[in-house]
């Protein structure tokens, strides 16, 4: 017990050190610019300099930010960036090109804080040097607003300066629980129960449904409504189906009104959910939520039921519908109403990664309790459970079939486990169609629960198979049955008329495959990991880096398992508990490679049928979450024969996973509201 009391104990006091030396830059300020880009306008050149007029909504002026595209690097020349008042330069600084970001927000110009800089208006002028070979492009906006952006405050100054501005601007749009005091009594409980469920393991499951509950009401007010991952799309399910009583059709003919409603469209505006990055970031100034409710209080919820994600099943929108309804008339509380339901989500999803961690590590308290709180803290996980997203239904159901896989390894005749189990993987399915490779764990945990048994008997080996197949059509049948009779496209299928080109799997593979990795990292470790918002809100490289090294090491201790697995059946070692073990870490690593390659191949049939290799997201494979955290401690335990091992495995990766977490949640704030 004392391993993970030391661990944490370590880690909130390297917490303690990270929030007093932590520094932030400037600003946006509470009312900023937004804008859209859209192609490169122009070159800026020796003869054709750029320059633009900018009015700073708030005191405190210190730096001015511009988008440029750096033609992906290749802009060589010196900048010169000037701000002026009138006749009077303030400020004018060089910039070598290649130290511009290419196409983001880099600050080109900075003064010292101009104290009453509010509602003044200055110019900014680039210029580049004469000796300049190729001088940066300026982007064109959708609106014609520059992409330029004013930023306030100290360039260089404590994080700890700013925990009340950033406090007061989440509270402006969220509901009682996102209050100043409320959010730092969720952020304090959060941290209460990782300290007490590392020293109280016995206490595990109780403190961990307390613990992603508070992370669940925490996350839904950190991240602005209609902000997460396609979020607009998924409302717009549950809004037609509270709305019009009826279930969206994104196949329908009837096209009065337009995929989104015009309460949602006004939302989602207010929101900045289409401006560019960093600018896609609602408004936080006085009279900002009371616009925003008046202008949709002004308009109407039609829709037609037909936007990006009417063609999903619909259990998690109908159930959210209900959730829709205890909300006043209001978008946004909708929003947050809603989000509660993908919060409980996340509590059910917790119960069946404490079952699993029960069943791959039995009689093991502490490292089960460290292997749950890993999986509670995946800043991932808490980003989906905390938004209008089907994603968190799909996790659930993901996590409850490997629990039954794990329990099926343990189990030699189980037929109402098999019903079970292929109730669980159409439920999956419910959620999204390629959550039916949740199969996977199932068939894999039913598959070593026969060999371990030696199971012969053709009637069981026949009748559980086609059990489970009747709980898949007792759930995801329905549901085809139910649409075939209404009238409803399921979507099944891939779109066609893509470009030509060749299609085959070597051409595919070569999408993927490159020397550095990029594509993988980019999945797997960057999005799966941490990157929120609308894909463009990453974790620090550093962190990534970590992430990429941790899965080095677990493959080399996988490779190292491996080995020992054959010498040990070569040498005829028969030690039931080092075989169950091994029965377990052959679950892990088979059902995350068996997700993994089918994900690969659902694209491969999308890159067959489109020519396209854009549709996996990291975020798809978050169901085998509970399989990959279990590896380090049942590997550890393995390998070391030393059953101590595991709990301190678990623990080493619970505590990383909690700083990535605490991470998680500082990127989140500078992002959408400094």
């Amino acid at each position: 017990m004392w391993v993970p009391a030391s661990l944490c104990a370590l880690v909130l006091l390297l917490g303690l050190v990270l929030a007093l030396s932590a520094r932030v830059g400037a600003a946006q300020g509470a009312d900023t610019q937004h804008f859209a880009v859209t192609e490169a306008d122009y070159e800026i050149t020796p003869r054709s300099p750029w320059s633009v007029d900018l009015t700073a909504t708030e005191d405190g002026l210190s730096q001015v930010g511009v988008v440029l595209g750096t033609w992906t690097g290749d802009a060589d020349c010196t900048l010169t960036a000037t701000l002026a008042e009138g006749e009077r330069v303030l400020a004018s600084q060089d910039k070598a090109c290649d130290q511009l970001a290419d196409t983001l927000l880099t600050p080109v110009v900075e003064v010292e804080p101009i104290e009453d800089s509010e509602g003044r208006t200055y110019r900014l002028s680039v210029t580049v040097s004469e000796d300049s070979l190729r001088g940066p492009a300026v982007w064109k906006t959708i609106d014609g607003t520059p992409a330029v952006v004013a930023l306030y405050g100290e360039t260089d100054r404590p994080m700890l300066s700013v925990v009340d501005e950033v406090l007061e601007r989440v509270a402006v749009y969220a509901p009682a629980w996102g209050s100043p005091a409320a959010l730092v009594i969720l952020v304090v409980l959060l941290l209460a129960c990782v300290a007490l469920v590392a020293t109280r393991p016995r206490w595990g499951l109780v403190t961990l449904l307390v613990l992603v509950l508070a992370r669940g009401l925490l996350w839904s007010v950190l991240v602005p409504p209609l902000q997460g991952m396609d979020e607009p799309a998924h409302f717009a399910n549950v809004q037609f189906i509270a709305e019009e009583g009826r279930l969206p059709n994104w196949n329908t003919e009837d096209r009065r009104f337009g995929a989104y409603s015009p309460s949602l469209e006004v939302a989602a505006h207010a929101m900045s959910v289409s401006s560019y990055h960093p600018t896609d970031r609602p408004d936080y100034g006085p009279d900002a939520a009371e616009e925003l409710r008046e202008a949709d209080a002004a308009v109407g919820t039609d829709s037609d039921g037909t936007g990006p994600a009417a063609s999903y099943p619909p259990p998690y929108y109908a159930i959210g519908a209900l959730f829709y309804q205890l909300a006043p008339d209001d978008t946004v509380a909708q929003v947050h109403a809603i989000r509660l339901w993908s919060t409980l989500l996340g509590v059910a999803a917790i119960v069946f990664a404490w079952l699993f961690a029960g069943e791959v590590l039995p009689g093991r308290r502490t490292a089960r309790a460290g292997l749950v709180t890993a999986i509670a803290l995946q800043p991932m996980l808490a980003h989906q459970f905390a938004l209008v997203n089907n994603d968190g239904w799909v996790i659930a159901a993901g996590f409850a079939a490997l629990w039954i896989g794990a329990r099926l390894v343990r189990t030699a005749r189980g037929p109402w486990w098999m019903l079970a189990a292929g109730a669980v993987a159409g439920a999956a399915a419910l959620g999204k169609p390629f959550a039916a490779l949740m199969v996977i764990p199932i068939a894999l945990g039913w598959f070593l629960g026969k060999i371990r048994y030696r199971v012969r008997d053709w009637r069981v080996l026949l009748i559980e198979p086609l059990l489970a197949a009747v709980g898949v059509a007792l759930t995801y049948g329905v549901w085809l049955v139910a649409a075939r009779v209404l009238g409803i496209d399921t979507g099944l299928g891939f779109p066609q008329g893509a470009p030509d080109g060749p299609r085959g799997v070597l051409d595919y593979v070569r999408t993927q495959v490159s020397t550095d990795l990029a594509e993988f990292r980019q999945l797997w470790v960057d999005q799966m990991w941490g990157n929120f918002g609308w894909v463009n809100t990453p974790l620090p490289f550093g962190a990534q880096q970590v992430i990429w090294a941790s899965y080095l090491l677990l493959a080399v201790a996988t490779i190292t398992w491996l080995v020992l697995l054959v010498r040990d059946r070569r040498r005829g070692v028969v030690d039931e508990e080092v075989r169950g073990i091994d029965r377990m870490v052959a679950l892990c690593v088979l059902s995350g490679l068996g997700a993994l390659l089918g994900m690969y191949v659902v694209e491969y049939g999308y890159f067959r049928s489109t020519g396209l290799t854009n549709l996996l997201q990291g975020r798809y494979l978050l169901m085998i979450v509970p399989a990959l955290l279990a590896l380090p401690p049942l590997l550890a335990e393995r390998l070391s024969r030393r059953r101590p091992a595991a709990a301190v495995a678990a623990w080493v990766v619970a505590v990383g996973v909690l700083a990535l977490h605490v991470t998680s949640v500082l990127v989140i704030a500078q992002k959408y509201y400094l």
